[in-house]
């Protein structure tokens, strides 16, 4: 008779801890189901477009008795009204919010008299410009609060697209996520002389992307959970303005991309699938413009593309979700995230652009971060002498090999 209660009993015991571990693994397994299928986010067929796009101002400049031309700029707080009625605390250079546009041309001694005007120690980092190290603006070369530093260099590399943003050691995220950035636009001989759009805020508009999330009146500076790549936003602004739209008037509009967040991934084309003429990268403007219609951009970034308008139209510009990596990094780390990021307007009529076509210098440098690495416009991966991606030179010719091209990924042309 005992044995058979003992029984009884464990198989009681038995069926109740098979219940438990039951309810414990639906409910994990509903938890996890819930955090996967709520990991991406979309702002796709979301944004109504309702506030036009800033463009910020070209920074003025001085030149001095030796020629060198002289930029001042000041790190300051203030507050910006991203959303109406609501303040939000923000940080910036000559203004509340982002930087004026630096704009120099390749062989000008360049200095640059920065003030530090917060609370707190940063730095100015020239993001993508060839200079001595002891300008470069890294973590050792804080500018500390109340204090000054003037860097100055030769701009000696051809005509691109380049950034300036601080970089200290620990906290470069939330520096840069208050405002500290902006553009720094490099022109030269090749440059002026292409057929490409070139008035500033016209038709050569810079687009400086950063994903953002509001807590309140402030930014939200938190990670999302279980991600490891760092600040992901739940939303897109462009040029410090919230659902932005640029009204068009020509034929063919110019689009300076900079991936200013800190660590989304963006992959951008058009939400009609269009094609564009990829025209620069990292590296400065291409021999021959290339036409696709995706281009993905890490953190700190850069392309230029030329996008062709028809009179009346409509389109925007979206960033489509990436399939590098597996399915847990893309999933958790917003591989799987598409936003709409920037509408562009075209008027009625349109005042007529030249047809976008290769600048062929006589001398160039091809180049490569790394022999393995591929751009859109290769068709093969980079073979470069050395293991480090060593420059390819041609001389000689106004024309390059087709085979010189397919050579290097991830490339960048320009004349030297």
């Amino acid at each position: 008779m005992e044995k058979t209660r003992g029984r009884r009993r464990l198989k009681r015991v038995l069926i109740t801890l098979t219940v438990v571990v039951g309810v414990l693994a639906a409910g994990i397994g509903g938890s996890f189901a819930w955090l996967w299928t709520s990991a991406d986010l979309s702002t796709v067929g979301k944004v109504r477009f309702g506030n036009e796009l800033a463009v910020p101002p070209l920074a003025p400049s001085t030149v001095d008795k030796d020629g060198t031309r002289v930029f001042d700029l000041r790190m300051q707080a203030g507050s910006t009204e991203f959303r109406d009625g609501t303040a939000t605390p923000t940080w910036g250079f000559n203004g509340d919010h982002l930087g004026p546009t630096l704009r120099a041309e390749r062989g000008e001694r360049v200095k640059v008299r920065v003030r530090n005007t917060l609370d707190e120690a940063s730095s100015v980092h020239w993001h993508g410009m060839h200079l001595p190290a002891r300008m470069d603006g890294g973590p050792h070369q804080m500018v500390g609060a109340g204090s000054t530093w003037t860097p100055h260099w030769k701009a000696d590399q051809p005509a691109s697209t380049l950034w300036y943003h601080p970089h200290p050691h620990g906290a470069t995220e939330k520096h840069v996520q208050r405002g500290l950035a902006g553009m720094f636009l490099l022109d030269d001989e090749n440059s002026a002389r292409l057929a490409l759009p070139k008035t500033y805020g016209v038709d050569d508009l810079p687009v400086m992307v950063q994903d953002v999330t509001f807590d309140g009146a402030k930014f939200d500076h938190g990670h999302r959970f279980l991600a490891n790549t760092g600040f992901l936003g739940e939303r897109t602004m462009v040029n410090g303005t919230l659902d932005p739209y640029a009204e068009v008037g020509d034929e063919r509009v110019r689009l300076r991309l900079l991936n200013a967040s800190t660590a989304r991934i963006y992959t951008f084309g058009f939400d009609d699938d269009r094609a564009f003429d990829l025209v620069g990268t990292d590296g400065g403007l291409l021999a021959a413009p290339a036409s696709m219609n995706r281009v993905q951009l890490s953190p700190g970034e850069r392309a230029e593309v030329v996008v062709t308008m028809r009179p009346g139209e409509r389109t925007v510009l979206r960033s489509y979700p990436w399939r590098d990596g597996n399915g847990w990094e893309r999933r958790f780390n917003g591989g799987d995230d598409s936003f709409d990021v920037l509408q562009l307007r075209a008027a009625e009529r349109l005042r007529p652009s030249p047809e976008v076509r290769a600048g062929r210098p006589r001398t160039g440098v091809l180049s490569c971060r790394t022999p393995t690495t591929r751009c859109a416009a290769a068709t093969s991966s980079c073979a470069g002498r050395g293991s480090t991606g060593s420059p390819w030179r041609w001389t000689g010719s106004t024309r390059r090999s087709p085979g010189a091209r397919r050579r290097c990924g991830r490339c960048a042309t320009a004349a030297t």
